[in-house]
């Protein structure tokens, strides 16, 4: 079946919050509220205050300890990157100037002079080369295949035990950095990794043993960044405080204090509603698709659905689903139409890769998918799968869709024949670590996309070396080689291709669907929105009345 992009229609719905569920909101925002100014009586209020609404919580702002895209939103307000990319996918530079090449394989990093840390110190080339180090130190405990490419590192991004810096980082003046790597990378690639790098002050924290920098207490509450905002408070699963850094390099911020809210989809709903929050963050604070009408109607709101932004992925641990029929099965048996018609209410994309047509290598014959129960029966006969084994499909709460979606999977799969799959339930940041470390069996996560750089998310899809999936098997790996180490558009379109009918095929990981986000702004603000690229680098510009 064509892969296809279909238009949003209304629809008609009455979608009532259950009387307990809008108790819970009330009660839940109040301390909250008096705290920080938020609400509808914040508009009245002397301080300047824009509350977001997101369904993740990041579990940590350490930016050592990132372990999902929440997190890396919360840290962007308190820690500036080298570059990062903006709404229209360019590059914004922010810490760096410039970067540049010759040749591809050697880049060279010129730090923007004037921006400095929070006690007043400038960010220097010994910042940028600092966080690189640590970045590939075996110590810290990460394992960074972004740095694999650097001269120096091993497969994993990592330098030798015992030696105490990169060989590919060097220190050209305090304003200057160079980066050699092992072989030529386009400038895309180069700053959408080494490039979306996050200096740390190297004089708060070159003196912290390496193995306790992801434990280490001042990073999860820190007193020293260069963002457009400083860190005030963090109460995980309620809330995270900043307020406004004067002394930001492109200009004190606009308003006074932002806050992350952390709710439920139905939260977002009814606390768009009430004023409580400003906006909601649609990537990481999705509106149920069953209220979309409800906000649309909200007048006091401006609303936009946005092209697709990620997707819910499907992700088999082929480790223990270890039967590739068994793979094919649970696919064939998705009823994607019936969800986009049914739940997701025609707001959608739907593919069977995990990823949409915006990469910039998209194969359509690979996205096809289909929809066929009794082949499913079938190819469940011929794998020999004991059909009353046990598989625990971990579902992260806070998605009201994705929670909806996920019931529906499970009937679906107990229809084909899979009697024992059970459902069990956590929040976002455990779920996704969970699969990220392969402690899983079968779950669903949302997955963003980069359309300048998909190769991260192919590693973890289709590669032996970084898999989240525990897939196996070596021309994936020979495929990502080509990638990673080709600056040839043909031979690059080629090996993606290739790799994404593999994924496709063996089923590694599979899209369920990609929801259009709806964007809501409470009419109150004046300048501000939340773009799926760039989200917040215009922050600093954001007013209300």
């Amino acid at each position: 079946m064509k892969t296809f992009f279909k238009k949003a229609r209304s629809l008609t719905m009455n979608n009532v919050l259950p009387f307990m569920a809008a108790l819970s909101v009330v009660l839940g925002a109040s301390l909250f509220l008096l705290s920080c100014g938020a609400g509808k009586n914040a508009a009245s209020n002397k301080s300047k205050v824009i509350n977001v609404g997101v369904t993740n919580d990041p579990a940590s702002l350490n930016p050592i300890a990132t372990t999902n895209t929440m997190a890396n939103h919360a840290q962007s307000l308190l820690y500036l990157p080298l570059v990062a990319v903006n709404r229209d996918l360019g590059f914004d530079y922010r810490i760096a100037e410039s970067i540049s090449t010759n040749d591809n394989k050697t880049f060279t990093i010129k730090i923007r002079q004037g921006v400095r840390w929070t006690d007043g110190k400038p960010v220097t080339a010994d910042d940028v080369i600092f966080i690189y180090n640590v970045y590939t130190d075996p110590r810290v405990g990460r394992n960074n295949s972004d740095y694999n490419k650097v001269e120096g590192t091993d497969q994993a991004g990592l330098r030798p035990q015992g030696i105490d810096a990169t060989a590919g980082f060097k220190k050209i003046d305090d304003y200057t950095v160079s980066v050699t790597l092992k072989y030529p990378i386009t400038q895309n690639v180069f700053n959408l990794t080494l490039g979306t790098a996050c200096p740390l002050p190297k004089h708060i924290y070159e003196n912290v043993p390496p193995e306790n920098l992801r434990s280490h207490p001042p990073l999860f509450s820190p007193q020293v960044t260069n963002g457009p905002f400083k860190y005030k408070e963090y109460v995980p699963g309620q809330y995270i405080s900043y307020v406004r850094n004067d002394d930001y390099y492109l200009g004190p911020p606009k308003i006074d204090a932002f806050n992350f809210k952390i709710l439920t989809g139905a939260q977002i709903t009814a606390q768009l509603e009430s004023g409580e929050i400003d906006m909601n963050f649609a990537y990481v604070g999705a509106i149920p698709a069953e209220d979309y009408d409800r906000v649309q109607r909200m007048e006091h709101l401006r609303t936009f659905l946005d092209k697709p932004i990620g997707v819910q992925v499907l992700y088999f641990n082929c480790e223990f689903i270890n039967n590739v029929k068994v793979r094919q099965a649970m696919d064939l048996a998705i009823d994607r139409e019936g969800i986009y018609k049914n739940i997701l209410k025609e707001r959608g994309y739907l593919t069977k890769v995990p990823w949409t047509y915006r990469i910039e290598y998209f194969n359509e014959e690979a996205s096809k998918y289909e929809y066929n129960p009794e082949k499913a029966k079938r190819l469940l006969a011929e794998s020999g799968w004991d059909l009353n084994k046990r598989i625990v499909f971990a579902v992260p709460t806070g998605d009201t869709t994705r929670e909806r979606v996920a019931n529906i999977l499970l009937e679906s799969f107990k229809g084909i024949g899979l009697n024992n799959i059970v459902i069990e339930k956590a929040d976002y940041a455990t779920t996704l670590s969970n699969v990220q470390h392969n402690k899983y069996e079968l779950s669903i996560v949302a997955m963003p996309e980069i359309p300048l750089n998909q190769i991260y998310y192919l590693r973890v899809y289709g590669s032996q070396r970084w898999t989240w999936t525990n897939f196996q098997n070596p021309r994936g790996d020979e495929l990502l080689n080509i990638i990673e180490t080709s600056i040839d558009p043909g031979t690059l379109k080629n090996a993606y291709y290739e790799l994404e009918q593999l994924i496709a095929d063996e089923v590694s990981a599979v899209c369920v669907y990609s929801l259009l986000p709806l964007n809501a702004v409470n009419k109150r603000v004046v300048q501000g929105e939340i773009p799926h690229y760039g989200p917040l680098l215009e922050i600093h510009q954001w007013d209300v009345e």
